[in-house]
């Protein structure tokens, strides 16, 4: 509900999809992308994208990996074409200050897919005039992006099925805001640790009444990580 209007807002089926170390962990105590797994590959990832209308990160998200975020093979994109969808996945980052963002990486330059950014008054109207020539963008709150704004946008021009891939604070006030449908989860055999490190879920966290219920759909087990598919209870 939009606390402003009191209108209902509208949004895409919301999928988190990301791996993490057993011990909860989305990278290592430095912050840089590793592997969670001794034996990591992305292809569940990659296959997610696959029947996604867009795929959505955050900024730390983006900082730390770049990702071009797209299918990555000519097979998964006919696989998409296939399915009435364009070749790639739009590409979604939600940003508070987008000032120190570079638009030289893989997010802005590889792949076909279009780019959306929601950002706050935080971020320049130079830095604005500089994305817009890469992106849409769209300015969503003084200091902090209204997600569920951001995702009325997105159903309104045509994203029905939105894929989060992290990260932990973009998560978070998704969950936040009861805007999360399924979470599909890769959990690997290694332990990260750090105190610091950042998680799957971070934010302010939830107390015992706020707590988000999951109930589980699916487990698979392989050698080296479990698959979770699990469905947020409303």
């Amino acid at each position: 509900m939009d606390n402003n209007t009191g209108k209902k807002i509208q949004r895409p089926f919301v999928c988190v999809c990301a791996g993490m170390s057993v011990d909860g962990k989305i990278s290592n105590f430095k912050r840089e992308c590793s592997a969670i797994s001794s034996c990591d590959d992305r292809e569940m990832l990659y296959d997610h994208r696959v029947v996604a209308d867009a795929v959505m990160i955050g900024a730390n998200t983006l900082r730390l990996d770049d990702s071009s975020l797209t299918v990555k093979t000519d097979e998964r994109r006919q696989k998409r074409i296939a399915l009435c969808r364009s070749a790639e996945p739009i590409k979604v980052v939600v940003v508070s200050d987008a000032d120190n963002l570079r638009i030289d990486g893989d997010f802005f330059n590889k792949g076909e897919g279009r780019k959306i950014i929601f950002t706050t008054a935080k971020t320049s109207p130079e830095k604005i005039k500089e994305l817009e020539k890469k992106a849409t963008v769209h300015i969503l709150g003084e200091t902090r992006v209204d997600i569920g704004k951001a995702l009325d946008i997105l159903y309104t021009d045509g994203i029905k099925s939105l894929l989060v891939e992290g990260g932990g604070e973009l998560i978070a006030s998704l969950l936040e805001n009861d805007c999360v449908d399924e979470i599909d989860l890769k959990i690997g055999n290694l332990i990260l640790g750090g105190r610091n490190t950042a998680t799957l879920v971070d934010g302010d966290g939830f107390d015992a009444l706020s707590a988000k219920k999951v109930e589980f759909v699916k487990v698979e087990q392989h050698p080296n990580f479990l698959i979770l598919k699990m469905r947020i209870v409303k």
